[in-house]
């Protein structure tokens, strides 16, 4: 198997691993898995995309120790938009402990509903107000048009330069996006044929191996992380917190 072939077969397993905890539970809030800044449990963003977000982030934590994060649900079951966005920031620890400098992006799907979650130490950058406008002009005309991914992307990309500039910074150029997109949609394999081949070798595995082998392929996804700039294995949250600060809106 390839290595495009086997990053598939393993998205895919991870794919239905996480749909499948989505019947369990639809309002409780999912682990993180891999770097905190992306955390795309909705499948909205392509491997590029993802590659693209988590290089942003991590270059913005090693130079401000600020966080952006996105989260990605279906439905945030029966909690307002409001509560599971602050819930999930203080649960995820965005941004730095002793500064509070993280800023979540929270999208759900079935529920239409999207906010712009500001830690304390950001809100005077990031008022209400401004995050309001955000979502006004950046995320609600690509959420209106069917186009979730360019929603986060364009919207993520709006809060690093908004926290580079509160650091007196400029968002550094030539991350290689374009590239990293093209990467992630250069395989034609058929994606039915490799999801019925995992549907399979789920149930052989988990009837007779109760699940050991997905679990480790799922565990050795988990410690690979996103495809950041910098070493080491995945970023977690850094403790921030968060008052309540930002702007939800629906579409």
């Amino acid at each position: 198997m390839t290595g495009k072939l086997f990053s598939a077969f393993c998205a895919c397993i991870f794919s239905l691993f996480v749909c499948g905890s989505a019947f369990a539970a639809a309002d409780v809030l999912p682990k993180p898995v891999g770097d905190i800044y992306v955390q795309d449990f909705a499948q909205l963003l392509n491997d590029g995309e993802k590659q693209e977000l988590n290089q942003i982030g991590r270059i913005l934590e090693d130079k401000t120790t600020a966080q952006v994060a996105v989260l990605s649900i279906q439905t945030i079951g029966n909690k307002t938009i409001e509560n599971y966005a602050n819930e999930a920031f203080r649960i995820y620890g965005i941004g730095n402990k002793q500064k509070n400098n993280g800023i979540l992006l929270v999208v759900a799907m079935q529920d239409k509903k999207v906010r712009i979650e500001v830690g304390y130490g950001l809100e005077g950058r990031i008022t209400d107000g401004k995050a309001g406008r955000i979502l006004d002009e950046y995320t609600l005309p690509y959420l209106k048009n069917e186009e979730p991914n360019k929603a986060i992307t364009e919207t993520y990309k709006v809060l690093v330069d908004e926290v580079y500039q509160e650091y007196g910074m400029e968002a550094p150029d030539g991350l290689a996006a374009d590239k990293a997109i093209q990467q992630g949609e250069e395989t034609e394999f058929p994606i039915w044929l490799i999801l019925i081949i995992v549907a399979v070798l789920l149930f052989l595995d988990f009837k007779f191996f109760g699940g050991t082998i997905t679990y480790a392929i799922l565990a050795i996804l988990s410690r690979g992380g996103g495809g950041g700039s910098s070493g080491g294995g995945p970023r977690s949250g850094g403790g921030g917190s968060s008052g309540g600060g930002g702007a939800g809106r629906s579409w």
